[in-house]
């Protein structure tokens, strides 16, 4: 019986099972043991887990020790073969590997490098979610130095972090999305800031409690206004109810919530307007109550939405722009001429534009405010620049922001060309599509100054497509400006010097501009005030063949590098399809570019 007995014990010992994760093993003389978390930061107090191969632990006289700045505040013994330790470590203590003591009645033990000291460490808030589940988790840092834009954070598998915030060197908020198929347990959570790596082991739990939502409609087509209801289980849905939809893990903003009404706290209904430009393909949708939610994998499919050109938009570009090279004083030049075909978003993307562009507040709260905002690019207020004709001055220059994540309008195809016609030539443009984005634009690939006929009206005519653009001639779709022009003194190149104390006079042959068309000049850099923002001084001279800077205005600037710009422009009237009620304008332009060093 006693032999039996003691196969039973062996069994059970050989077929202990070792812990999921995979911590360094520790050899001793007769056995291994394992110390689990490997890792702990300077000022923490953290529990911790011995394992042995062998049965060594009794409930009684059992001590460990982690040398200097590590208190073990106690030593709990589970069973022979396991004991938890809860140990606090000093905030001064000494970085780097330590070994580890262990006094049982089974003996002394030495476990090589059990626990490693690291300056960093980090703690959750919450530290587990239900599968199904969309969550905002706080990270609060122990000596990090995280830094938006560089850190982020990893939860495992079968949890996707689709956003980090980082408010502070020690602290940040991850939004959390626990997958349907994630598998309950544990799992390592980790902060990536550059390329240090701190890993908290064991720090997050998926539950084994699931909560879940269906969404229907199953379709949807771009352009449609429709409604929507979502049944949940388990969730908590209420007034600050939101929902957020994404594709392939990137939030999307091309299907719009027009409203939500919350029935109970497991059914809401409302009405969503879809973008005509809608990236077609599933759905994942987030339903976030507060700062948790529930989320929806393949939830809904956006397909194909129906043809109306009713509102098709022309863009349409052919200018000129040369730059002189610095050390050699040689023009080179670039010719652009090119065709899209375009439906305006609808909705209107962003839904919520920049308010008022003088009030000094950020309206629609995108971090940009007035000029600086992309909304108020063609407000008059945010214009600047000098008006006609032989004025001079210096303004700021608005660097515009605040841009949406916008879907991309859908383009449409015209025929295999396109061609714009005057009395001058023909200028052929070749169809084209973008393998990426499957944008549809002509262009014309050799185009060169040759193909530009100045003073003409072209008119656009397209070849037709009989699933998109018909064949139709559009008259005086593009101009050309009235003549060339060149530049003569100075030569804004050759590291050309000016002393802003004095006047800088310019010349150039006369590109017959007014009364039809502007020419106009400006020499940008930084300005002296406010300090560092980038400006220019501008003018907007007759077209006489010379002009002046003087001493007022170029002092305003800021002594270094500073780049001269000349242009002739002109702007043609709008026009647009007989079958679309919009129309556009389109512009032309020939630039000349050069350097000139203030000081």
């Amino acid at each position: 019986m006693r032999v039996l007995v003691a196969l039973l014990t062996l069994l059970v010992v050989a077929c202990t099972p070792s812990p999921d994760a995979e911590p360094s093993v520790l050899g001793t003389q007769d056995q291994s043991l394992t110390f689990w978390p490997p890792e702990a930061g300077r000022g923490v107090t953290i529990d911790a887990k011995i394992t042995s191969t062998n049965s060594i632990f009794e409930f009684v006289d059992n001590s460990l020790d982690l040398g200097g700045g590590v208190t073990v505040n106690s030593l709990t013994v589970l069973d022979g073969w396991s004991a938890v330790v809860n140990l606090s470590v000093d905030p001064a203590a000494t970085l780097g590997g330590r070994d580890g003591y262990l006094e049982t009645r089974g003996g002394s033990f030495t476990m090589s490098d059990a626990l490693t000291i690291i300056d960093d460490t980090f703690v959750l808030a919450p530290s587990r979610a239900k599968i199904g589940e969309h969550l905002q988790v706080e990270l609060i840092g122990t000596n990090t130095k995280w830094t938006s834009g560089k850190t982020w954070a990893g939860f495992g598998d079968g949890v996707e972090v689709t956003a980090v915030d980082v408010l502070s060197e020690t602290y940040m908020i991850a939004d959390v999305t626990v997958e349907p198929d994630a598998v309950p347990g544990l799992r390592d959570v980790y902060v990536e800031n550059g390329n240090d790596l701190s890993t908290q082991y064991d720090a997050f739990q998926v539950d084994r409690v699931g909560i879940s939502a269906v969404f229907d409609p199953p379709e949807v087509k771009q352009g449609q206004a429709l409604t929507f209801s979502i049944v949940g289980k388990d969730t908590h849905f209420g007034k600050d109810t939101a929902i957020r939809f994404f594709q392939y893990g990137d939030e999307k903003q091309d299907i719009v919530i027009d409203s939500i009404t919350v029935l109970d706290s497991e059914n809401l209904s409302g009405r969503m307007t879809v973008s005509n430009a809608a990236l077609l393909g599933t759905r994942d949708i987030i339903v976030t109550t507060g700062t948790e939610g529930v989320f929806m994998e393949d939830a809904t499919t956006v397909i194909d939405g129906d043809l109306d050109l009713s509102n098709v938009v022309i863009s349409r570009w052919f200018y000129v722009a040369r730059g002189i090279d610095n050390a050699s004083g040689d023009i080179y030049e670039s010719v652009r001429v090119g065709v899209i075909f375009y439906l305006p978003l609808d909705p209107a993307c962003p839904p919520d534009p920049e308010a008022v562009c003088t009030d000094g507040v950020d309206n629609d709260e995108d971090d940009y405010t007035d000029c600086y905002d992309s909304d108020c690019s063609s407000d008059p207020s945010c214009a600047g620049g000098p008006m006609p004709y032989d004025a001079n001055g210096v303004w700021r220059t608005y660097t515009t922001g605040g841009s949406a994540d916008c879907p991309d309008p859908e383009t449409l195809s015209a025929g295999d060309r396109v061609w714009l016609e005057s009395d001058c030539n023909i200028v052929t443009l070749q169809k084209n599509v973008d393998g990426s984005s499957g944008m549809i634009y002509y262009t014309k690939d050799d185009v060169s100054l040759s193909d530009y006929c100045f003073d003409q009206m072209y008119a656009l005519h397209t070849e037709g497509d009989p699933n998109g653009i018909p064949e139709e001639i559009v008259e005086d779709a593009q101009p050309t400006v009235p003549a060339d022009f060149e530049m003569l003194e100075p030569g804004w190149y050759g590291n050309f010097t000016h002393n802003r104390a004095e006047d800088l006079v310019y010349t150039w042959t006369p590109a017959e501009t007014y009364p039809d068309a502007i020419f106009g000049t400006q020499i940008s850099g930084q300005l002296v005030s406010p300090e560092g923002a980038q400006g220019y001084a501008g003018s907007l001279p007759w077209d006489d063949g010379e002009h002046t800077y003087t001493p007022g205005e170029l002092s305003q600037l800021k002594d270094g590098n500073a780049s001269f710009t000349a242009f002739s422009y002109i702007e043609g009237p709008p026009v647009g399809f007989t079958f679309s009620t919009i129309q556009t304008k389109s512009d032309s332009v020939v630039q000349v570019s050069g350097t000139v060093i203030l000081e």
